[in-house]
């Protein structure tokens, strides 16, 4: 098990940016910013022992500043949209900064991707961690509360990448946190179109055009959205008529550590599969992407270049009193777990 650490650039107000690489003795590698906890690459192996970086990611600082897909990066202090940027909590009405859009986004323009953290290193048997900690300021973003936010990064020697996030606050909130990593498991594909997925999920959330909860359910089955038994991603947005951008409702106790999905791509492999506590997981297919921002080594982002798979609690849950509540009260603590497991089609309990 290895932890090292390097400078890695300067933002433009002259922050410095550092890169902190988790190793376990397999070789699988983890690089994480200490600009918006982002994961700048995953090194994982296919099954000739290839390795390959399995997250899009930018080159430099710079271009991350730029970014506006949120590429790696920890989402809070609430993810997906805020309808209008408004919410109410205990009869005071709120309201968040949209940056000229419609709706709040993603934590909005001063959200914890966007912010430098502070961070330490532990390196135990078996495991590395990196802790990320950063605070947020009462009424910054247009949130209630004095927030301290930390994420946990544990690699393992089982190719085990766990992400914990904890917060709390002064004042009531409310908060929704998560990882919004973009996968692609091939080794020269530069579409995901041959990854089979799969999603445990009966229903998801029925969206508006402006992919904002209507606060009802859809159910999968007979459809296109359905990922029960696994679907190649090809297959299935051409019956879906385009790409994803789904909230599944995961099928498992609330607040149990279950399984949630899992992607395979067969030629090279490599697997991915994500368990966690969290009730929803957003996948996202990249649709907007249409090669004019470019990624590592210059190459452009095009349509379906990666998957997002985004545990989360509901988006815009304040508006639906039938949703989970993502409210935090003053004195609690947030908690959510998740764990991202880099296996091969080989290993013995894919069979």
């Amino acid at each position: 098990m290895n932890i090292s650490q390097e400078h890695f650039g300067k933002l433009s107000n002259g922050s410095s940016v550092d890169s902190i690489e988790l190793k376990n003795d397999h070789e699988l590698s983890i690089k994480i910013l200490s600009y918006g906890g982002i994961i700048q690459s995953i090194i994982a192996p296919d099954l000739q022992g290839v390795f390959k970086d399995i997250v899009l990611g930018k080159e430099d600082i710079k271009a991350y500043e730029e970014d506006d897909s949120y590429m790696g990066a920890v989402i809070g202090p609430t993810a997906g949209r805020i309808h209008q940027g408004k919410f109410n909590l205990d009869d005071t009405n709120y309201i968040l900064d949209t940056q000229g859009e419609a709706h709040h986004l993603h934590g909005g323009p001063v959200g914890l991707s966007h912010k430098i953290w502070g961070y330490k290193t532990e390196s135990r048997e078996g495991s590395v961690k990196l802790e990320l900690f950063t605070q947020a300021m009462d009424g910054e973003g247009g949130y209630p509360g004095l927030r301290n936010y930390k994420v946990t990064y544990i690699l393992n020697n089982k190719n085990q990448l766990m992400i914990y996030f904890d917060a709390d606050t002064d004042k009531d909130t409310i908060i929704n946190m998560s990882s919004h990593s973009y996968f692609n498991l091939s080794n020269e594909d530069e579409t995901i179109m041959n990854h089979k997925i799969m999603i445990n999920a009966q229903k998801t959330l029925s969206l508006n055009q402006d992919l904002i909860p209507d606060g009802t359910y859809e159910y999968v089955l007979g459809k296109p959205l359905n990922f029960n038994r696994g679907a190649i991603l090809e297959e299935a947005i051409k019956k879906n008529n385009g790409g994803f951008d789904h909230v599944y409702v995961i099928n498992k106790e609330y607040a149990a550590f279950g399984i949630s999905a899992k992607a395979v791509d067969e030629k090279s492999g490599r697997t991915l599969d994500l368990v966690t506590d969290q009730p929803a997981v957003v996948f996202y297919t990249s649709n907007d992407f249409d090669g004019s921002a470019l990624g590592k080594d210059g190459k452009p982002l095009i349509k379906y270049a990666g998957f997002c798979l985004e545990p989360q609690h509901f988006p815009d849950a304040p508006n639906h009193p039938n949703f989970p509540c993502i409210t935090l009260r003053a004195g609690k603590k947030y908690k959510s777990r998740s764990m991202f497991t880099f296996g091969l089609t080989s290993d013995r309990h894919h069979d």
